[in-house]
């Protein structure tokens, strides 16, 4: 029994073994090949004749090389007047001992009509030392087939990509545009009314929002106004010349002992018109929460603002 399982294992060893010396023999015997080889001078299209424009036309080359080396790389170089389709494919073919079949593939496309020039196919091998060769690409004559009568809208409609529909958008921008035309139209009505300056300036405020919430307006351009629509309160409210004064030359009488202001409308002005300065002069990217921010900041301004005579009615 045990002299039928050395023999079995026997058996198993050299067929896995057997090849493998046989391979690697072959691969040896190889080193004396690395000099005795040489490059197609031209690679072989599928095709012959004349080829219809935009049609990928399919190319070979196929040699042999010693089992030591191999091809690293293949760059396919299209002539004038065509462009390689997809990417260069190597394989390998087949095996004869001491050698091995190589076969490189490619496609090309005409990009228009008549003479097209060849191109140059780039190898690098393997080995010691390693070596670079070129392939040539024939050149092709292009045509264009006209289609064929009646034809012409059956391809349209096969090639016709599906687009969203923007009609919704076109829909809700109108109903946003609507609302702010009506805004600004009751703000006008009840100024003629005799409006008060908070009731003008919180509906000032609404329709600031609403044209950026529409997107209108960027938020570079609803932080500019926003900050001018605030300097303009004050300066109504409290008889203060913000228009003509800096923002440190404002913000240094807000901070006098003697300021109309409390301390919390202060800091949001102080940091609400140093960012608006630095969106105007430095050029800074606000972010949309900001000016939400800012906003709200300046709704409360105006509210606690507001005269104890005018919480009924108009100032």
């Amino acid at each position: 029994m045990k002299q039928w399982k050395w023999i079995f294992t026997a058996i198993v060893a050299a067929v896995i073994l057997l090849p493998l010396l046989v391979y690697g023999t072959g691969w040896l015997l190889s080193f004396r090949e690395t000099a005795e080889f040489e490059l197609p001078a031209e690679a072989v299209l599928a095709r012959a004749g004349e080829i219809e424009v935009g049609t990928p036309v399919a190319g070979s080359v196929e040699f042999t090389l010693p089992l030591c080396r191999s091809v690293d790389s293949a760059e396919l170089k299209p002539g004038e007047g065509s462009l390689a389709v997809g990417s260069v494919r190597i394989e390998r073919s087949g095996w004869r001992f001491t050698r091995r079949t190589w076969r490189i593939s490619f496609e090309l496309c005409a990009l228009r009509d008549g003479a097209v020039k060849g191109g140059v196919l780039e190898l690098e091998l393997s080995g010691n030392p390693p070596v670079r060769g070129e392939v040539e690409i024939p050149g092709f004559t292009a045509v264009l087939t006209p289609p064929e009568p009646g034809t012409e809208l059956e391809l349209a409609g096969a090639l016709e990509l599906p687009q969203k529909s923007n009609r919704i958008w076109w829909i809700a921008g109108g109903a946003v545009a609507a609302v702010v035309a009506i805004v600004l139209l009751l703000l006008r009505r009840r100024r003629s009314r005799g409006l008060s300056l908070q009731e003008r300036t919180l509906g000032l405020l609404t329709a600031l929002g609403l044209e950026l919430s529409s997107r209108r307006i960027s938020v570079e351009e609803g932080i500019a106004r926003l900050s001018d629509l605030v300097r303009g309160y004050l300066e109504e409210r409290f008889g203060i010349p913000v228009s003509t004064r800096t923002t440190p030359e404002f913000l240094a009488d807000l901070d006098r002992d003697d300021s109309v202001l409390p301390d919390s409308e202060r800091l949001f002005l102080r940091e609400f018109l140093e960012s608006a300065d630095r969106v105007k002069f430095a050029a800074l990217t606000p972010e949309a929460g900001l000016f939400e921010q800012a906003l709200e900041s300046a709704r409360k301004l105006v509210e606690s603002t507001r005269p104890a005579d005018s919480e009924g009615g108009a100032k």
